[in-house]
């Protein structure tokens, strides 16, 4: 079941999607379905684990579909499915988090995202692209997610060990910025400050200044034009946004480009909604089709849904919304400091290791779902946080341990419903 959750996250990552008409359908729904139907034998053996971080993402998950009934039935049908999906994925996650070996699943992962990555830079090589490796929308994550993980294994690597994916780690940074995937390079750096600090907030602000600093001689060192622009729209925000301007003349200022055109529109738009329907929003995915209303002569690109989860959760879904899915964040964070506080006082953890291990997961995930379009990823995302406790306390309970013993510290599972012959 771990290799089976893990191929599923990486298959967000490829390229293979179908357009259903009510859905998109990736090989992730076929995924969990299979593992939906392997899972009552399972079940037989171990029982039915319904943890905390489980639980808290249901009251979420119930609002985004029900605030989707404000857009008729067929879009209540489509969110309501897609909420089935990954509610499976999280139930089959929360199953295997009492017996998650992590450095296994990272080392999956770390090769699995790797390959993608690769096929991704030979296919736009091929294709003529040298540079800006972003074509294809959805490999290009894996310059995202790439380097959390790997950051996760330093961590947690021996001494001998680290000083090689040091420099695996250096080896990364070239490949990120000629890969032109801004999110990936800014939480490269993040990631950087914060293993550099080893969690010490003191030593964090420098380690960021840094790599501004950096990046900003580097924008004046490069050549290749593309490149340098995507530096230098991360050191020097230069364009305005004026949507204005091309609402009105269907042209953008220079300096201007739809991307930055089309989040200060989201921005200016999603505000207006949210001041006139503060409490429930205005329904989830009435964002795109208040905005094909209300400007039907704008720039498709300008008419894109909103892309960050945070925005659109406000506007889309209002406080009541935002507040559960805020809940989640904030409850997934105080739990992981627990279990990491335990950990770190039986020996089972470093200092740095508790201090860094929630920076290192709990930021690029912010930073990923506050920038990606609203859909399945964007729920995993917030999945993988709510789930992270249990996560991490059964991969420190069952590391390193004697078969059949369970440390002291360790929180004890949730109660797990049994089927009326499983092993009690």
């Amino acid at each position: 079941m771990n290799a089976l959750l893990a191929a599923a996250v990486l298959s967000l990552m490829l390229p293979l999607r179908m357009e259903t008409g009510l859905l998109l359908v990736r090989p992730f729904e076929f995924l969990i379905a299979l593992g939906m139907l392997g899972w009552p034998l399972i079940a037989a053996r171990r029982g039915v684990r319904v943890p905390v971080g489980l639980l808290l993402l249901l009251p979420y998950f119930t609002w985004h579909v029900l605030s989707a009934t404000l857009g008729g039935p067929r879009n209540t049908v489509r969110e309501a499915l897609q909420v089935f999906v990954v509610t499976m994925f999280a139930f089959l996650l929360a199953q295997e988090a009492a017996r998650l070996d992590m450095k296994r699943l990272s080392r999956r992962l770390l090769l699995g995202i790797a390959a993608i990555a690769l096929g991704t830079i030979v296919w736009h090589i091929a294709h003529g692209y040298r540079v800006g490796w972003k074509q294809i929308p959805d490999p290009r994550l894996s310059f995202v997610f790439l380097p959390v993980v790997l950051a996760g294994l330093i961590l947690f690597a021996e001494a001998e060990k680290r000083r090689r994916l040091h420099f695996l780690w250096a080896g990364l940074f070239p490949v990120l910025l000629i890969s032109g995937e801004r999110k990936a390079l800014v939480i490269y750096l993040v990631l950087s400050a914060l293993l550099f600090a080893r969690g010490r907030l003191a030593l964090i602000a420098p380690a960021l200044a840094a790599a501004f600093v950096g990046l900003l001689l580097l924008s004046t060192v490069v050549e290749n034009p593309y490149l340098q622009k995507q530096i230098r729209t991360l050191v020097e925000p230069g364009g305005s946004g004026n949507y204005e301007y091309v609402l009105a003349t269907g042209r953008y200022l220079p300096g201007d480009t739809p991307s930055d055109v089309q989040r200060a529109f989201s921005r200016h738009v999603s505000r207006q909604m949210f001041e006139e329907h503060p409490l429930l929003g205005v329904g989830t995915n009435q964002y795109e089709a208040i905005v094909g209303e209300t400007y039907p002569n704008a720039p498709v690109d300008m008419r894109l849904g909103i892309h960050g989860e945070f925005q659109r959760i406000l506007t889309e879904n209002g406080l009541v919304g935002f507040f559960l899915y805020a809940l989640i964040w904030v409850a997934a964070w105080v739990r992981l400091r627990d279990v990491l506080r335990n950990a770190r006082e039986s020996g089972r953890l470093t200092s740095e290791q508790a201090r860094l291990l929630p920076l290192l997961v709990f930021i690029p995930l912010a930073l990923f779902v506050g920038t990606e379009a609203s859909g399945t990823r964007a729920f995993v995302g917030v999945i993988v946080i709510s789930l992270l406790p249990e996560l991490v306390s059964g991969a420190l309970a069952w590391a390193k341990r004697p078969l059949g013993v369970r440390p002291e510290w360790a929180p004890r599972p949730a109660p797990a419903l049994r089927f009326a012959g499983g092993a009690s």
